[in-house]
């Protein structure tokens, strides 16, 4: 792992660079050569632009990939004009080329955009004082045309739930970089001896807050970026009082799993993440402690290490961790059902 600074470094290496411009949509076509042609100029591709392009015509991307470029165009231009005369693509697209002038997408032009270079100096600026970027160490950081995800905590913030059992926190970013979705920002609560990671909402008089998505219309960048600034100052606020509810955990006696069953709907938990679950209940590296601590570490295990979940599965299960380690659970004696009070 690496520290904050050095990936830093590696995002504006990877981002600073990028363009982006306006076009109209009757204008764009794929050359013969497989070409991107605005109507004034012609840019190759990246994998994922072409794939990206392929989506917004409905084609099957491994299907669009294997075609000679000669094909390619004259099934894309065609779905293309017919999509666009059926109004189902907006009248402008905004294209962003990466420095070798490459296409690696598109999206709206109405949405703003805030550059993961600024993104991520807004997260160093946002650190406590006594941190630096130097000491903050990250866990997991995801690099996307489209997104930007980055796991980070501090080895100085810690809670032991029991001896030789560190949690530190941190912050963790999902970042839209098109505008598709407000910049997502939460606590970070990590266990050392297993690497398992989970998330937890920033609350405020126990209502989540946001970063909301900023319509390119009426906001500025600076707003935007101060948006984002105050809830990375919330977030470092609250990281202790996430962390303790952790370890109460260690006091609260195990609950029955059976009340990922009634949370299953809302956390679109499917059969094999729950059998995951399960299982992960007896695999912990310092053995079960027979409380709710246990069913936290299980639901962050299967959320970081399982294999074969998809990164939004991978998200649920971090953010259904954190929430059950911020709430007391227990079984109504009338109807039977779950319960949770937030601490």
């Amino acid at each position: 792992m690496e520290n904050l600074a050095l990936t830093t470094k590696k995002i504006r290496t990877e981002y600073e660079g990028i363009k982006s411009y306006v076009i109209s949509s009757e204008q764009i076509a794929l050359t013969d050569r497989g070409l991107f042609n605005t109507g004034k100029n012609e840019f190759p591709f990246t994998l994922e632009g072409l794939d990206q392009f392929a989506g917004l015509t409905e084609i099957p991307k491994p299907f669009f990939r294997t075609l000679e470029p000669d094909l390619r165009s004259m099934i894309f231009n065609r779905r293309f004009q017919t999509r666009l005369r059926e109004q189902r693509i907006p009248r402008d697209i905004r294209i962003n080329l990466n420095k070798e002038a490459q296409v690696i997408g598109f999206d709206d032009p109405k949405l703003f955009r805030i550059s993961p270079v600024k993104l991520m100096d807004t997260l160093v600026s946002s650190l406590p004082k006594s941190l630096s970027a130097e000491k903050v160490t990250v866990a997991r950081v995801d690099i996307g045309t489209n997104l930007l995800q980055i796991s980070c905590f501090s080895p100085e913030i810690v809670t032991e739930p029991r001896p030789k059992d560190i949690l530190n926190g941190g912050i963790d970013i999902v970042h839209s970089i098109s505008g598709n979705a407000g910049t997502q920002i939460s606590c970070y609560l990590r266990r050392l001896v297993c690497s398992n990671g989970a998330t937890t909402h920033i609350c405020n008089d126990n209502k989540q807050l946001r970063v909301r998505r900023l319509n390119n219309g009426y906001f500025d960048e600076s707003e935007m970026l101060k948006q984002i600034q105050d809830r990375l100052a919330e977030a470092w606020s609250q990281i202790d009082e996430k962390l303790a509810a952790i370890k109460a955990l260690t006091e609260k006696k195990r609950i029955s799993l059976e009340f990922l069953q009634q949370e299953r709907t809302r956390f679109s938990l499917n059969n094999n993440m729950l059998a995951a679950i399960h299982q992960a209940i007896d695999q912990d590296e310092i053995g079960p402690t027979n409380t709710q601590y246990d069913i936290f570490n299980a639901i962050s295990r299967v959320a970081t290490h399982h294999q074969n979940l998809t990164f939004r599965q991978q998200r649920t299960l971090s953010g259904l961790a954190g929430e059950f380690s911020q709430q007391d659970i227990h079984k109504c004696d009338k109807c039977g059902s779950w319960l949770t009070i937030p601490n």
